[in-house]
């Protein structure tokens, strides 16, 4: 009987509002309990013996193939061709010229790089010691080749 009814303008009485950490706590441990429950079923228990003899079999079944494969007098052929070309590329000069090729270019590749990231890292240095933050695309500055990659290059007219 002492109970008041809002009336108009007057504000709702507040409800209580659930708890968030309380309600994410208990949910927690309903998987929790979930997870352990059917981790602990009898089914599952079958599931992972199942599995894990699948797997020995398969395991099994291709070490078997494995030593077929190896015994195979055509797989012993084939290896051993393998290994004779192999050897005869590393011996030719052609294998030779094009490694030296590769590495010579790798390290001309590595020293641009190499003197590029210097270069940015100075210029990031330079512009926080000003406050020019506000930069996101610094200027590219081309970086000229030491010898050219192609022949000479001549200019079309307009």
């Amino acid at each position: 009987m002492s109970e008041q009814t809002p009336g108009a303008g007057q504000p709702e009485p507040q409800k209580e509002t659930p708890d968030l950490a309380t309600e994410l706590r208990e949910m927690g441990q309903q998987l929790e309990a979930l997870f352990r429950a059917f981790i602990e079923s009898e089914r599952t228990k079958q599931m992972q013996a199942t599995v894990a003899q699948s797997v020995q079999n398969l395991a099994a079944v291709i070490r078997q193939a494995a030593e077929k494969i190896q015994s195979d007098p055509r797989f012993q052929q084939v290896e051993d061709r393998g290994r004779q070309a192999l050897e005869r590329a590393r011996e030719s000069q052609v294998f030779h010229d094009v490694q030296e090729a590769l590495v010579s270019g790798l390290e001309q590749i590595n020293t641009r790089l190499h003197k590029l990231v210097e270069k940015l890292e100075a210029e990031r240095a330079a512009s926080a010691q000003t406050g020019q933050q506000g930069e996101v695309n610094p200027p590219v500055e081309h970086v000229p080749l030491e010898a050219p990659a192609t022949g000479e290059t001549k200019k079309l007219e307009e």
